[in-house]
Protein backbone atom coordinates (compact mmCIF):
# COMPACT_ATOMS: atom_id res chain seq x y z
CA UNK A 1 0.00 0.00 0.00
CA UNK A 2 1.06 3.73 -0.19
CA UNK A 3 0.40 5.39 2.72
CA UNK A 4 -0.27 9.54 3.02
CA UNK A 5 2.09 10.91 5.78
CA UNK A 6 1.89 14.20 6.60
CA UNK A 7 3.71 13.90 10.11
CA UNK A 8 1.24 14.54 12.32
CA UNK A 9 -0.18 11.57 15.16
CA UNK A 10 -3.39 10.02 12.80
CA UNK A 11 -0.89 9.13 9.50
CA UNK A 12 1.97 8.17 11.59
CA UNK A 13 -0.18 5.83 13.94
CA UNK A 14 -1.78 4.53 10.71
CA UNK A 15 2.30 3.68 9.25
CA UNK A 16 3.60 2.36 12.43
CA UNK A 17 -0.18 0.22 12.53
CA UNK A 18 -0.13 -1.12 9.00
CA UNK A 19 3.80 -1.55 9.26
CA UNK A 20 3.24 -3.80 12.34
CA UNK A 21 0.61 -5.80 10.47
CA UNK A 22 3.46 -6.88 7.97
CA UNK A 23 1.70 -5.25 4.96
CA UNK A 24 4.63 -4.05 2.32
CA UNK A 25 4.13 -0.08 2.50
CA UNK A 26 5.51 2.60 0.62
CA UNK A 27 5.63 6.11 2.48
CA UNK A 28 4.57 8.96 0.52
CA UNK A 29 4.86 12.63 2.04
CA UNK A 30 3.74 15.50 -0.15
CA UNK A 31 5.20 19.17 0.45
CA UNK A 32 2.05 21.60 -0.41
CA UNK A 33 4.14 25.02 0.41
CA UNK A 34 2.26 26.77 2.01
CA UNK A 35 4.17 26.40 5.59
CA UNK A 36 8.41 27.33 5.82
CA UNK A 37 8.09 24.02 8.28
CA UNK A 38 6.97 21.90 5.19
CA UNK A 39 10.03 20.53 4.01
CA UNK A 40 11.27 19.97 7.63
CA UNK A 41 8.19 17.92 7.96
CA UNK A 42 8.86 16.04 4.13
CA UNK A 43 12.48 14.97 6.34
CA UNK A 44 11.14 14.08 9.39
CA UNK A 45 8.56 11.21 7.82
CA UNK A 46 11.65 10.09 5.40
CA UNK A 47 13.37 9.75 9.04
CA UNK A 48 10.13 8.02 10.58
CA UNK A 49 10.39 5.81 7.73
CA UNK A 50 13.89 5.12 7.76
CA UNK A 51 13.74 3.27 11.30
CA UNK A 52 10.42 1.09 10.13
CA UNK A 53 12.38 0.45 7.06
CA UNK A 54 9.58 1.41 4.79
CA UNK A 55 10.43 2.80 1.76
CA UNK A 56 9.73 6.75 1.28
CA UNK A 57 8.64 8.86 -1.51
CA UNK A 58 7.96 12.62 -1.95
CA UNK A 59 7.21 15.21 -3.74
CA UNK A 60 6.09 19.14 -3.60
CA UNK A 61 3.87 21.74 -6.10
CA UNK A 62 2.81 25.48 -5.10
CA UNK A 63 -0.57 24.74 -4.02
CA UNK A 64 -1.48 28.77 -3.52
CA UNK A 65 -0.45 29.15 -7.27
CA UNK A 66 -2.13 26.28 -8.29
CA UNK A 67 -5.92 26.69 -6.37
CA UNK A 68 -6.01 30.71 -8.28
CA UNK A 69 -5.14 29.21 -11.42
CA UNK A 70 -8.22 26.47 -11.30
CA UNK A 71 -10.01 28.98 -8.98
CA UNK A 72 -10.24 26.85 -6.03
CA UNK A 73 -9.59 27.23 -2.09
CA UNK A 74 -6.66 26.34 -0.60
CA UNK A 75 -8.23 23.09 0.70
CA UNK A 76 -9.69 21.55 -2.65
CA UNK A 77 -6.71 22.68 -4.37
CA UNK A 78 -4.46 20.73 -1.86
CA UNK A 79 -6.64 17.94 -2.09
CA UNK A 80 -6.11 17.78 -5.55
CA UNK A 81 -2.51 17.68 -5.81
CA UNK A 82 -1.91 15.78 -2.97
CA UNK A 83 -4.34 12.90 -4.54
CA UNK A 84 -3.27 13.36 -7.77
CA UNK A 85 0.95 11.91 -6.00
CA UNK A 86 -0.18 9.40 -3.90
CA UNK A 87 -1.98 7.79 -7.06
CA UNK A 88 0.42 8.47 -9.39
CA UNK A 89 2.98 6.59 -6.72
CA UNK A 90 0.00 4.30 -6.48
CA UNK A 91 0.18 3.12 -10.33
CA UNK A 92 4.50 3.51 -10.50
CA UNK A 93 4.89 1.07 -7.34
CA UNK A 94 2.09 -1.42 -8.30
CA UNK A 95 -0.03 -1.14 -4.85
CA UNK A 96 -2.76 -2.24 -4.15
CA UNK A 97 -4.48 0.57 -2.12
CA UNK A 98 -3.87 4.13 -1.35
CA UNK A 99 -3.81 4.71 2.41
CA UNK A 100 -4.87 7.53 4.49
CA UNK A 101 -5.12 8.49 8.31
CA UNK A 102 -8.73 9.35 8.50
CA UNK A 103 -10.14 9.27 11.75
CA UNK A 104 -13.87 9.26 13.55
CA UNK A 105 -13.43 12.81 14.44
CA UNK A 106 -12.36 13.75 10.63
CA UNK A 107 -15.77 11.55 9.48
CA UNK A 108 -18.02 14.19 12.23
CA UNK A 109 -16.89 17.22 10.40
CA UNK A 110 -16.95 15.81 7.16
CA UNK A 111 -20.72 14.92 7.56
CA UNK A 112 -21.01 18.74 9.07
CA UNK A 113 -19.16 20.83 6.91
CA UNK A 114 -21.69 19.19 4.50
CA UNK A 115 -24.75 19.90 6.13
CA UNK A 116 -23.47 23.01 6.40
CA UNK A 117 -23.11 23.41 2.75
CA UNK A 118 -26.68 21.91 1.50
CA UNK A 119 -25.43 18.57 0.62
CA UNK A 120 -27.69 15.78 0.00
CA UNK A 121 -27.69 11.97 0.70
CA UNK A 122 -24.53 11.51 -0.98
CA UNK A 123 -22.36 14.17 1.20
CA UNK A 124 -24.34 13.60 4.28
CA UNK A 125 -23.09 9.43 4.10
CA UNK A 126 -19.26 11.08 4.43
CA UNK A 127 -16.68 9.29 3.90
CA UNK A 128 -16.46 5.48 2.93
CA UNK A 129 -13.21 2.94 4.92
CA UNK A 130 -12.91 1.57 1.27
CA UNK A 131 -13.72 3.63 -2.56
CA UNK A 132 -12.78 4.21 -6.07
CA UNK A 133 -12.35 7.52 -6.74
CA UNK A 134 -12.66 8.00 -11.06
CA UNK A 135 -11.35 11.32 -11.23
CA UNK A 136 -7.70 10.14 -9.79
CA UNK A 137 -8.07 6.32 -10.49
CA UNK A 138 -10.73 4.22 -12.08
CA UNK A 139 -9.04 0.92 -10.37
CA UNK A 140 -7.06 1.27 -7.31
CA UNK A 141 -9.25 2.57 -4.22
CA UNK A 142 -8.21 4.45 -1.45
CA UNK A 143 -9.16 3.12 1.83
CA UNK A 144 -9.46 4.71 5.75
CA UNK A 145 -8.34 2.08 8.06
CA UNK A 146 -8.43 4.62 10.82
CA UNK A 147 -12.32 5.94 10.22
CA UNK A 148 -13.38 4.11 13.33
CA UNK A 149 -10.37 5.52 15.50
CA UNK A 150 -11.18 8.52 17.23
CA UNK A 151 -7.93 11.74 17.11
CA UNK A 152 -7.80 11.12 20.91
CA UNK A 153 -6.40 7.16 20.10
CA UNK A 154 -4.28 8.09 17.20
CA UNK A 155 -2.68 10.68 19.82
CA UNK A 156 -2.53 7.79 22.28
CA UNK A 157 -1.29 4.92 19.84
CA UNK A 158 1.44 7.29 19.56
CA UNK A 159 2.26 8.11 22.65
CA UNK A 160 2.47 4.66 23.72
CA UNK A 161 5.18 3.44 20.60
CA UNK A 162 6.99 6.76 21.33
CA UNK A 163 6.04 8.40 18.08
CA UNK A 164 6.46 12.16 18.33
CA UNK A 165 4.61 13.57 15.84
CA UNK A 166 4.60 16.81 13.93
CA UNK A 167 2.49 19.81 15.40
CA UNK A 168 0.80 21.95 12.06
CA UNK A 169 0.50 24.83 13.06
CA UNK A 170 -2.11 25.49 10.00
CA UNK A 171 -4.51 23.03 11.57
CA UNK A 172 -5.30 25.94 14.32
CA UNK A 173 -5.67 28.60 11.64
CA UNK A 174 -9.73 29.16 11.03
CA UNK A 175 -9.08 30.69 7.87
CA UNK A 176 -9.92 27.45 6.60
CA UNK A 177 -13.49 25.99 6.61
CA UNK A 178 -12.99 23.19 8.07
CA UNK A 179 -10.92 24.48 10.97
CA UNK A 180 -13.74 26.90 11.94
CA UNK A 181 -15.97 23.56 12.36
CA UNK A 182 -13.49 22.03 14.27
CA UNK A 183 -12.57 24.56 16.37
CA UNK A 184 -16.02 26.84 16.61
CA UNK A 185 -18.91 25.31 15.31
CA UNK A 186 -18.49 21.58 17.01
CA UNK A 187 -17.61 22.95 20.84
CA UNK A 188 -20.96 24.91 20.40
CA UNK A 189 -22.86 22.13 19.27
CA UNK A 190 -21.39 19.71 21.93
CA UNK A 191 -22.90 22.56 24.47
CA UNK A 192 -26.09 20.87 23.29
CA UNK A 193 -25.13 17.26 22.69
CA UNK A 194 -21.57 16.19 24.18
CA UNK A 195 -21.39 13.12 22.06
CA UNK A 196 -22.36 15.49 18.81
CA UNK A 197 -19.36 14.16 17.29
CA UNK A 198 -20.53 10.31 17.80
CA UNK A 199 -23.90 11.13 16.57
CA UNK A 200 -22.63 12.27 13.32
CA UNK A 201 -20.21 9.46 13.00
CA UNK A 202 -23.61 7.21 13.52
CA UNK A 203 -25.11 9.20 10.85
CA UNK A 204 -22.78 8.43 8.03
CA UNK A 205 -22.83 5.20 8.61
CA UNK A 206 -26.34 4.66 8.66
CA UNK A 207 -27.04 7.23 5.48
CA UNK A 208 -23.74 4.55 4.05
CA UNK A 209 -26.79 1.60 3.83
CA UNK A 210 -29.30 3.88 2.67
CA UNK A 211 -27.09 5.42 0.10
CA UNK A 212 -26.36 1.84 -1.35
CA UNK A 213 -29.82 1.08 -1.40
CA UNK A 214 -30.47 4.30 -3.43
CA UNK A 215 -27.58 3.84 -5.66
CA UNK A 216 -29.16 0.43 -7.08
CA UNK A 217 -32.26 1.89 -7.55
CA UNK A 218 -30.52 4.78 -9.69
CA UNK A 219 -28.66 1.94 -11.68
CA UNK A 220 -31.67 -0.10 -12.22
CA UNK A 221 -33.26 3.34 -13.78
CA UNK A 222 -29.98 4.55 -15.67
CA UNK A 223 -30.40 1.26 -17.86
CA UNK A 224 -33.57 1.79 -18.74
CA UNK A 225 -33.46 5.28 -19.51
CA UNK A 226 -30.48 6.17 -21.01
CA UNK A 227 -30.28 5.72 -24.30
CA UNK A 228 -26.39 6.16 -25.03
CA UNK A 229 -23.44 8.14 -23.16
CA UNK A 230 -20.40 9.51 -24.92
CA UNK A 231 -17.07 10.81 -23.70
CA UNK A 232 -18.74 14.08 -24.20
CA UNK A 233 -22.38 13.52 -22.89
CA UNK A 234 -25.13 11.61 -21.38
CA UNK A 235 -28.31 11.39 -23.56
CA UNK A 236 -31.21 10.26 -21.92
CA UNK A 237 -35.12 9.08 -23.25
CA UNK A 238 -37.03 12.31 -22.27
CA UNK A 239 -40.05 10.35 -21.76
CA UNK A 240 -39.02 7.39 -19.85
CA UNK A 241 -36.90 10.24 -17.71
CA UNK A 242 -40.40 12.48 -17.46
CA UNK A 243 -42.02 9.02 -16.13
CA UNK A 244 -39.69 8.71 -12.90
CA UNK A 245 -40.15 10.66 -9.56
CA UNK A 246 -38.76 14.04 -9.23
CA UNK A 247 -36.03 12.78 -6.61
CA UNK A 248 -35.24 9.97 -9.20
CA UNK A 249 -34.33 12.75 -12.04
CA UNK A 250 -32.22 14.62 -9.53
CA UNK A 251 -30.26 11.56 -8.52
CA UNK A 252 -30.05 10.25 -12.52
CA UNK A 253 -29.02 13.14 -13.66
CA UNK A 254 -26.36 13.19 -10.81
CA UNK A 255 -25.37 10.37 -11.86
CA UNK A 256 -24.90 11.46 -15.05
CA UNK A 257 -22.70 14.52 -13.96
CA UNK A 258 -20.13 12.12 -12.39
CA UNK A 259 -20.15 10.52 -15.34
CA UNK A 260 -18.65 13.28 -17.17
CA UNK A 261 -16.77 15.24 -14.87
CA UNK A 262 -16.26 12.54 -11.97
CA UNK A 263 -14.30 15.45 -10.11
CA UNK A 264 -16.92 17.71 -10.54
CA UNK A 265 -18.30 19.44 -7.51
CA UNK A 266 -20.26 22.28 -8.12
CA UNK A 267 -23.75 19.80 -8.93
CA UNK A 268 -25.47 20.88 -5.20
CA UNK A 269 -29.44 20.52 -4.59
CA UNK A 270 -30.27 23.90 -6.48
CA UNK A 271 -28.91 22.59 -9.87
CA UNK A 272 -30.19 19.27 -9.53
CA UNK A 273 -33.64 21.14 -9.36
CA UNK A 274 -33.28 22.84 -12.38
CA UNK A 275 -31.93 20.16 -14.37
CA UNK A 276 -34.86 17.58 -12.95
CA UNK A 277 -37.88 20.23 -14.60
CA UNK A 278 -36.65 18.73 -17.88
CA UNK A 279 -35.69 21.82 -19.82
CA UNK A 280 -32.72 23.46 -21.48
CA UNK A 281 -31.11 25.22 -18.56
CA UNK A 282 -27.53 25.49 -17.07
CA UNK A 283 -26.70 23.39 -13.99
CA UNK A 284 -23.21 24.20 -12.71
CA UNK A 285 -19.64 24.15 -13.80
CA UNK A 286 -20.38 25.10 -17.45
CA UNK A 287 -22.60 21.70 -17.40
CA UNK A 288 -26.21 22.25 -19.56
CA UNK A 289 -29.26 20.21 -20.45
CA UNK A 290 -30.16 20.49 -23.89
CA UNK A 291 -33.81 19.06 -24.85
CA UNK A 292 -33.72 17.93 -28.78
CA UNK A 293 -36.25 15.30 -30.64
CA UNK A 294 -37.00 13.29 -27.92
CA UNK A 295 -34.23 13.42 -26.17
CA UNK A 296 -32.62 15.06 -23.21
CA UNK A 297 -28.74 15.58 -22.89
CA UNK A 298 -26.28 16.39 -20.76
CA UNK A 299 -22.94 17.94 -21.65
CA UNK A 300 -20.63 21.10 -21.12
CA UNK A 301 -19.38 21.23 -24.97
CA UNK A 302 -22.44 21.59 -27.58
CA UNK A 303 -19.77 20.42 -30.43
CA UNK A 304 -19.85 17.21 -28.40
CA UNK A 305 -22.97 16.00 -29.05
CA UNK A 306 -24.28 13.67 -31.76
CA UNK A 307 -25.36 15.14 -35.11
CA UNK A 308 -27.91 12.99 -36.43
CA UNK A 309 -29.35 15.70 -39.55
CA UNK A 310 -27.08 16.44 -42.58
CA UNK A 311 -25.04 19.53 -42.26
CA UNK A 312 -23.28 22.23 -44.46
CA UNK A 313 -20.21 24.04 -43.47
CA UNK A 314 -19.27 25.73 -46.24
CA UNK A 315 -21.75 26.21 -49.35
CA UNK A 316 -20.98 23.78 -52.44
CA UNK A 317 -21.97 24.15 -56.09
CA UNK A 318 -24.29 21.10 -57.28
CA UNK A 319 -24.11 19.55 -60.06
CA UNK A 320 -25.66 16.29 -61.58
CA UNK A 321 -23.90 13.43 -59.39
CA UNK A 322 -22.99 12.63 -55.48
CA UNK A 323 -21.31 15.36 -53.63
CA UNK A 324 -20.13 14.35 -50.01
CA UNK A 325 -21.51 17.20 -47.13
CA UNK A 326 -19.06 15.39 -44.62
CA UNK A 327 -20.11 13.89 -41.30
CA UNK A 328 -21.13 11.15 -43.51
CA UNK A 329 -23.74 12.47 -45.48
CA UNK A 330 -24.02 13.09 -49.35
CA UNK A 331 -26.38 15.17 -51.80
CA UNK A 332 -27.10 13.14 -55.05
CA UNK A 333 -28.60 14.94 -58.06
CA UNK A 334 -30.14 13.92 -60.99
CA UNK A 335 -32.32 14.80 -64.32
CA UNK A 336 -35.49 12.86 -64.42
CA UNK A 337 -37.82 13.15 -67.20
CA UNK A 338 -41.36 11.41 -68.51
CA UNK A 339 -43.51 10.84 -65.69
CA UNK A 340 -41.83 12.82 -63.24
CA UNK A 341 -45.11 13.89 -61.02
CA UNK A 342 -46.10 10.14 -60.54
CA UNK A 343 -42.50 9.18 -59.51
CA UNK A 344 -42.52 11.78 -57.34
CA UNK A 345 -45.36 10.74 -55.87
CA UNK A 346 -43.91 7.27 -55.16
CA UNK A 347 -41.02 8.89 -53.27
CA UNK A 348 -41.85 11.49 -50.60
CA UNK A 349 -38.90 10.87 -48.61
CA UNK A 350 -38.33 13.64 -46.00
CA UNK A 351 -34.78 14.24 -47.82
CA UNK A 352 -35.52 14.35 -51.49
CA UNK A 353 -36.89 16.56 -53.19
CA UNK A 354 -37.98 17.44 -57.11
CA UNK A 355 -37.84 20.78 -59.06
CA UNK A 356 -39.04 21.56 -62.06
CA UNK A 357 -36.37 21.55 -64.12
CA UNK A 358 -36.91 25.03 -66.55
CA UNK A 359 -37.44 26.90 -63.27
CA UNK A 360 -34.37 25.46 -61.63
CA UNK A 361 -32.04 25.92 -64.85
CA UNK A 362 -29.51 28.44 -63.34
CA UNK A 363 -26.76 27.52 -61.07
CA UNK A 364 -27.71 25.17 -58.14
CA UNK A 365 -25.80 25.45 -54.67
CA UNK A 366 -26.42 24.01 -51.61
CA UNK A 367 -25.39 26.34 -48.22
CA UNK A 368 -26.32 26.75 -44.34
CA UNK A 369 -28.70 29.78 -43.29
CA UNK A 370 -27.85 33.23 -43.38
CA UNK A 371 -29.38 35.88 -41.50
CA UNK A 372 -32.76 37.51 -43.05
CA UNK A 373 -33.28 34.32 -45.10
CA UNK A 374 -36.84 34.51 -46.62
CA UNK A 375 -38.25 32.06 -48.97
CA UNK A 376 -41.70 31.28 -50.61
CA UNK A 377 -42.77 28.23 -48.79
CA UNK A 378 -45.06 25.07 -51.05
CA UNK A 379 -48.96 25.89 -50.93
CA UNK A 380 -48.43 29.52 -50.12
CA UNK A 381 -47.80 31.53 -53.30
CA UNK A 382 -46.87 34.88 -52.94
CA UNK A 383 -46.33 34.58 -49.44
CA UNK A 384 -43.14 34.87 -48.04
CA UNK A 385 -41.74 33.38 -44.76
CA UNK A 386 -38.21 34.03 -42.83
CA UNK A 387 -36.43 30.94 -42.50
CA UNK A 388 -35.60 31.78 -38.83
CA UNK A 389 -39.37 31.40 -38.37
CA UNK A 390 -39.66 28.05 -40.33
CA UNK A 391 -36.73 26.42 -38.31
CA UNK A 392 -38.62 27.15 -34.69
CA UNK A 393 -42.23 26.02 -35.65
CA UNK A 394 -40.20 22.41 -37.37
CA UNK A 395 -38.52 22.67 -33.46
CA UNK A 396 -35.24 22.23 -35.76
CA UNK A 397 -32.41 22.10 -32.70
CA UNK A 398 -30.77 25.27 -32.26
CA UNK A 399 -26.89 24.52 -32.32
CA UNK A 400 -28.07 22.86 -35.93
CA UNK A 401 -29.47 25.65 -38.04
CA UNK A 402 -26.57 27.63 -39.06
CA UNK A 403 -25.41 24.80 -40.97
CA UNK A 404 -29.22 23.57 -42.04
CA UNK A 405 -28.90 22.32 -45.99
CA UNK A 406 -30.81 25.17 -48.10
CA UNK A 407 -30.83 24.66 -51.99
CA UNK A 408 -30.57 27.76 -54.02
CA UNK A 409 -31.06 28.29 -57.42
CA UNK A 410 -28.95 31.52 -58.00
CA UNK A 411 -29.73 33.74 -55.21
CA UNK A 412 -33.29 32.59 -54.98
CA UNK A 413 -34.30 29.15 -52.11
CA UNK A 414 -35.39 26.34 -54.11
CA UNK A 415 -35.79 24.25 -50.98
CA UNK A 416 -34.87 23.88 -47.13
CA UNK A 417 -34.12 20.52 -47.01
CA UNK A 418 -35.85 17.93 -45.02
CA UNK A 419 -38.66 20.72 -44.27
CA UNK A 420 -40.10 22.33 -46.74
CA UNK A 421 -40.24 22.94 -50.94
CA UNK A 422 -40.40 26.37 -52.55
CA UNK A 423 -43.56 27.08 -54.28
CA UNK A 424 -41.85 28.56 -57.39
CA UNK A 425 -39.93 25.38 -57.60
CA UNK A 426 -42.93 22.82 -57.32
CA UNK A 427 -43.36 20.66 -60.27
CA UNK A 428 -47.00 19.26 -61.44
CA UNK A 429 -48.83 17.10 -63.39
CA UNK A 430 -47.40 18.45 -66.69
CA UNK A 431 -43.90 18.96 -65.93
CA UNK A 432 -41.52 17.05 -68.58
CA UNK A 433 -38.55 16.99 -66.58
CA UNK A 434 -36.95 17.25 -62.76
CA UNK A 435 -34.14 17.50 -61.06
CA UNK A 436 -34.02 15.05 -57.88
CA UNK A 437 -32.40 16.03 -55.44
CA UNK A 438 -31.72 13.86 -52.57
CA UNK A 439 -29.84 13.73 -49.05
CA UNK A 440 -28.89 10.44 -47.90
CA UNK A 441 -26.43 8.82 -45.51
CA UNK A 442 -23.05 7.58 -47.53
CA UNK A 443 -23.71 4.05 -48.21
CA UNK A 444 -22.36 1.71 -44.67
CA UNK A 445 -21.88 4.87 -42.84
CA UNK A 446 -22.83 4.58 -39.13
CA UNK A 447 -21.53 7.82 -37.96
CA UNK A 448 -23.11 10.48 -36.50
Amino acid sequence: MVVGVSGGPDSLALLHHLHSLGIPLLAATFNHQLRAEAAQDVEFVRSVASQLGVPFVSDSADVAAYAREQHLSIEQAARELRYQFLFREARKSGAQAVAVGHTADDQAETVLMHFVRGSGLAGLRGMSARMILPVFDPEIPIIRPLLDWTRSETEAYCRQHNLQARVDESNTDTTYFRNRLRHELLPALEQYNPRIRQSLVKTALALQGDYQLLDEVVESAWQTTVRRTDEGYVCFDLATLQSQSLALRRNLIRKAAYFLSPGERDVDFEALARAATLKAVDIAGGLKTIVEEGNLYLTFNLAKLPVEWPQVIEPLEMRAGEISLGNGWVICVEVVEGDVYGAARENQEKFTAWLEAENASGSLCVRGYRSGDKFEPLGMPHQTTKLAELFINQKIPKRLRACWPIVCVGDEIAWVAGIRLSEKFKITENTPQAIKIEIKKEQGSTRN
